[in-house]
């Protein structure tokens, strides 16, 4: 059963349409009642409360008639979610579609420079980023091209990705001194960070322990004097566990 929007994730849902609107325009597709419509397909994007996910649906027209839906793509968005999450969904969707419907992206030509740490002294999620670039030097000229390709900083879509395959084999590595270095710059960010460089942290440490007592054993032996950042990633892996398509997501590895 296909749920409509409901109350608390409309916004959400607007950001969405309004982040896939370019596509649209650039493909034909014009908004008609709950779809959208060009001469041979018409898309849905709706909200399944009960399951807490987006839902990107396609079906084929034929003389203006509309064929069965079919789902092309899921994306996991609960109460813990945000604008940048909905960014993501969008550009997932995108993505989706052009494969589904076979258009090849049109080339941006956007620039990307690295990102600067605040100057006010605040501790971001570019003070993360930033941190993690110059633990992970290889990711640079990655993020440069994930920035360009996007149009923005995707900071959870690009961490989930490359960062935490690149923390996870930092765990796995048996180097204490590299562990050690990297987890107490995350322990600092938890420690002084705002909500979203916290919350970020603590995502990436989550899915790159995923299930593996070594891997946590060695993040938590310098976390002696940060139990709460301890106790976050417990819980986020508990959740990570209980959710699947979460898990997914995140990249998380038994």
């Amino acid at each position: 059963m296909i749920l409509d929007v409901n109350v608390l994730d409309n916004r959400f849902y607007d950001v969405i349409i309004a982040e896939m609107s370019p596509f649209f325009e650039e493909n034909g597709f014009k908004a008609d009642s709950e779809s959208f419509k060009n001469a041979t397909k018409s898309l849905k994007i709706a909200y399944d409360e009960q399951k807490q996910v987006y839902n990107l649906f396609c079906a084929d027209l034929e003389n203006g008639t509309e064929g069965e839906f079919s789902l092309l793509s899921s994306y996991l968005f609960d109460e813990t979610q945000n604008k940048n999450d909905a960014v993501s969904v969008a550009i997932d969707f995108v993505d989706t579609a052009r494969k589904a419907l076979n258009i090849k992206a049109k080339r941006k030509a956007v620039s990307a420079e690295l990102p600067v740490a605040s100057q006010n002294g605040a501790v971001t999620v570019n003070t993360l980023t930033t941190k993690l670039l110059a633990n992970y030097p290889a990711l640079k000229e990655t993020y440069k091209s994930e920035v360009a390709a996007n149009g923005k900083y995707l900071y959870l879509d690009f961490c989930t990705k490359f960062v935490v395959p690149e923390v996870r084999a930092t765990l796995d590595s048996k180097n204490k001194k590299a562990i050690k270095k990297l987890v107490d710059m995350f322990v600092g960010i938890f420690t002084s960070g705002d909500r979203e460089s916290t919350n970020l942290t603590v995502a990436i440490l989550a899915a790159a322990i995923g299930k593996d007592g070594d891997r946590f054993a060695a993040a938590t032996a310098h976390m002696a004097d940060c139990q709460p950042l301890v106790l976050a990633v417990n819980q986020q892996i508990s959740a990570l566990v209980k959710n699947k398509k979460f898990a997914k997501a995140m990249r998380f590895e038994d």
